[in-house]
């Protein structure tokens, strides 16, 4: 590793080998590589961009809403690249130096799909959107004449200081460079406390039921008999601040918005507040989606069906 982990605690070591071998080794569901679907030689191409720790494969969840509204003869290509491979840990992922060969790779992807396609649509998933905001005052006129993006599970532009962090950086905690990480847990149990936690959601739409397991959209570890995942405040802020830093000319594309009323990333902020950041970052909101729900859930079929109306 080029890295040193330091201040390690009890039982540190423990949980990085538990996450290690279930990168290597677990079934690991959509939460893969595979970034492209479809026929190339048709009229509309959609395009995904993850947010922190997504992968490619994560568009699959919403391929059924995608031929729904968009018909079958659409092509769907997500954002890849070996650094944010998802056998990789998340601290080499989310180095500054990687955002930049994601914002090529963004913009490579959506002015080649321009020459192609009569229609781009982009799907920014939670964080994703940054990366986009990152990306787009590079991208062609050619492109800009031709997108519509849709951000699902709108995320704030920074992470707030968490009680998990706190809690959990004593027990399983370490240090990179100055940044903490820690691995935090996830139970059903747990969503009182904070409705991100959660491991599992039952849908129900007209007459369709189904359980949906955050395995399918999320990577997780098991340590201890509970599923964890990996995160840094630290970390996190410090990308997104890079992402956003030079922002000074707002998206002028018309783009949608599906907001969680119960998204714990939020932290109780009001409507206000979150309507003025999509202000801050998007000139043309063509339409914003509330549904009451958390971060992680507010991504089903139904919900995604709607963003097109």
């Amino acid at each position: 590793m080029e890295y040193k982990i330091k201040d390690k605690n009890i039982f540190t070591d423990k949980f990085i080998e538990a996450y290690a071998q279930a990168l290597r080794e677990d079934y690991r569901f959509f939460y893969d590589d595979f970034d492209e679907y479809g026929k190339k030689d048709v009229e509309t191409a959609i395009y995904f961009i993850p947010g922190i720790n997504g992968t490619p494969g994560q568009i699959r969840f919403i391929i059924p809403s995608i031929l729904k509204n968009f018909g079958k003869d659409v092509f769907i290509k997500s954002c890849q690249l070996d650094e944010f491979a998802a056998d990789k840990f998340i601290w080499d992922k989310y180095k500054l130096e990687n955002l930049d060969k994601r914002k090529d790779c963004i913009v490579t992807d959506l002015n080649n799909l321009a020459k192609k396609h009569k229609r781009v649509l982009i799907f920014a998933s939670s964080n994703g959107f940054y990366d986009f905001v990152h990306a787009y005052p590079d991208l062609s006129d050619e492109l800009k004449q031709k997108i519509e993006v849709f951000w699902s599970a709108v995320a704030p532009d920074t992470f707030e200081p968490t009680v998990w962090e706190k809690v959990f950086s004593k027990i399983n905690g370490f240090k990179i460079g100055e940044d903490q990480w820690f691995a935090f847990p996830n139970h059903n149990l747990l969503k009182f406390f904070n409705p991100e936690t959660s491991m599992s959601h039952k849908w129900k739409h007209n007459h369709h039921k189904k359980i949906f397991q955050k395995a399918d959209l999320e990577f997780r570890f098991n340590c201890f008999g509970f599923w964890w995942g990996y995160a840094s405040i630290d970390r996190f802020n410090k990308v997104l601040n890079y992402l956003t830093r030079n922002h000074n000319k707002k998206i002028d594309v018309p783009v949608n918005f599906l907001i969680a009323t119960s998204d714990g990333y939020w932290q109780g902020k009001s409507r206000g507040e979150i309507e003025k950041l999509l202000d801050k970052y998007c000139s043309n909101k063509k339409q914003i989606v509330y549904k009451k729900t958390s971060h992680l859930w507010v991504v089903v079929p139904n919900n995604l069906v709607n963003l097109d109306q």
